[in-house]
């Protein structure tokens, strides 16, 4: 279905702009270069990716944008620290509450094992799991925006192709040879702009966030499977310590 859609987007688009193709240029707004590169790349990621990762894709932009990982870092260790010390005291109860208090999904997973005295070895198996379900949204959406990166300039190369071709069918007069080509590299001028201004800096910051969202999800994993050992309170905080001195630096 995804692969139908998306084909009739990049058919409706080329439609549609075929009908703005001018000899006379106005400037930098194009209404035929704008059209192509509006739906042809959009179209083209439709065709490459189920609206189910595209929909996680843009999941992982939204959490980029308003997730700030490396206050939630600082937040998890003092989150960390607090859940030890009630698992150390025994008190189950209190250990409970602050799980369903704290908002990081992974953590209140992991939480719960340690809760039910679950041993290391599944703990670390059921982490992986939960990680790579947590990290997808992130990767999809660096895949999502760097495959639009990539459609945007190729389409803006194939517009100027055609505006060419149809700038030297239709060509009488000379003087109007200037103005035709430069509507036509307007196509690959929009290309290129969406894809270095937008896309690709989009993809670059997904990625960037989600590797700090895998390094939380690490320094999850480290204290919880320090707690499920039973390891010294104080070997979870010179570890706590030591991510936020190494983050410092």
């Amino acid at each position: 279905m995804h692969i139908i859609f998306g084909a009739l987007i990049v058919a409706g688009s080329f439609l549609l702009a075929m009908n703005y193709i001018s000899d006379e240029f106005q400037g930098f707004w194009n209404m035929y270069s704008l059209i192509l590169l509006a739906g042809v790349p959009v179209g083209l990621t439709c065709i490459a990716f189920q609206f189910s990762m595209i929909g996680k894709g843009f999941k992982g932009l939204f959490r980029s944008l308003t997730k700030n990982q490396r206050r939630e870092r600082e937040r998890l260790a003092q989150s960390l620290l607090d859940f030890g010390r009630e698992v150390r005291r025994e008190k189950g109860t209190a250990a409970t509450a602050a799980l369903e208090r704290e908002r990081d999904p992974v953590f209140r997973a992991l939480g719960r094992h340690v809760v039910q005295r679950t041993n290391a070895e599944e703990i670390e198996a059921d982490a992986m799991i939960l990680g790579r379900r947590d990290l997808e949204d992130y990767r999809l959406g660096e895949k999502v925006f760097a495959a639009l990166g990539d459609f945007a300039p190729a389409m803006g190369m194939i517009g100027t192709v055609i505006g060419l071709i149809q700038l030297l069918a239709n060509m009488r007069d000379f003087e109007k040879l200037g103005p035709g080509m430069a509507i036509a590299l307007l196509t690959t001028f929009y290309g290129l702009v969406l894809a270095h201004i937008l896309y690709l800096p989009i993809a670059r910051m997904i990625a960037a966030q989600g590797a700090e969202r895998a390094e939380n999800i690490n320094l999850i994993v480290e204290g919880m499977l320090k707690l499920s050992r039973k390891r010294p309170l104080h070997e979870v905080q010179q570890m706590v310590q030591g991510e936020k001195g190494s983050r410092a630096a």
